[in-house]
């Protein structure tokens, strides 16, 4: 008898790191992709369309709908942090075009599809999300798991010294998903991220595929890094996705937050004892060494492995 599946969901930026998330989905045989939204953050909205099928494509996924979503945040101009767009650069034309429906459509279709089994992963702002809730509130109650990659819980932000890019993108946004009543809702931030980097011994292992783009793209960073030197190449995506996987690699605190919206602060979370707002399970420690050795095996595996 073969194991349920997991439907999961990912709403990403386009970025190199969400394509290491969508090639590690696309390859674990417990998850059954159900969709791909793009978010502006990263690049602008449609270049992460593209880049989400490029990652696809690297998977051998030639089906998974992408999906276009918000253009830009819903109350603050945009900003992109990569507008140079390096996977464009490197991953080459893609075969397949967006999907005819928008980001929220999909998930909204998802989410009665899947009712109460839906795994959403946000690797991103979080517009389209706080799109789809405005306009359907009972989204919420038919997700069984929401896991978002954003925030600085206890460190400094990457993008501000109080806020995380993808919070910091969309704050808004960040803020009418964290109030929203998801019975299981996982923050991943920096503080944990940061510690899932690379190591020299991984990227010779993966540099050995000399076959795929990723193998090639290791081979180049070891040879522009002094040996002395550990690559900096924090696998920010990737680590939300391992604890979609399996949240027991991770120890949490559990608090419900709020993102600031005014001065300096704009996009910093903070906890709350607003009473209206559930408890969200904030990551404050993982293991890294889990989600290397799952990681290597999704880039490195000819076929999804059974």
């Amino acid at each position: 008898m073969s194991t349920p599946t997991i439907p999961v969901l990912i709403d990403q930026d386009g970025g190199i790191d969400d394509a290491l998330a969508l090639i590690l989905l696309a390859r674990a045989p417990q998850v059954n992709l159900v969709g791909i939204g793009a978010v502006h953050g990263n690049v602008d909205t449609y270049a992460a369309a593209r880049n989400g099928i490029r990652a696809l494509e690297l998977a051998d996924d030639h089906t998974t709908p992408v999906a276009l979503g918000a253009p830009e945040p819903l109350a603050q101009p945009l900003h992109l942090s990569h507008p140079e767009d390096l996977l464009a650069a490197i991953g080459g034309t893609p075969e397949r075009k967006p999907a005819d429906d928008s980001a929220v459509e999909q998930l909204l279709r998802a989410s009665h599809d899947h009712n109460g089994t839906l795994h959403v992963l946000a690797l991103g702002p979080l517009t389209n999300l706080a799109l789809a809730i405005t306009a359907d509130p009972a989204l919420p109650h038919r997700v069984k798991k929401l896991v978002i990659m954003g925030g600085a819980y206890r460190e400094k932000g990457n993008i501000s010294e109080h806020a995380e890019a993808n919070l910091w993108h969309d704050p808004e946004a960040a803020d009418t998903v964290l109030s929203a009543p998801f019975a299981d809702r996982t923050l991943v931030p920096l503080d944990v991220t940061r510690h899932a980097t690379v190591t020299r011994m991984w990227l010779r292992r993966l540099a050995r595929d000399t076959d795929r783009l990723w193998g090639r793209m290791a081979g180049w960073v070891l040879e522009s890094t002094p040996e002395t030197t550990l690559p900096t190449w924090p696998l920010h995506d990737p680590l939300a996705a391992a604890i979609l996987l399996n949240p027991t690699i991770a120890t949490y605190d559990h608090h419900p937050v709020a993102v600031t919206l005014l001065d300096e602060h704009r996009g910093q979370i903070r906890p709350t004892t607003d009473i209206d707002r559930p408890a969200t399970a904030i990551a404050v420690t993982a293991d890294t060494s889990t989600l290397l050795d799952d990681l290597l095996r999704a880039l490195t595996s000819r076929i999804r492995q059974p």
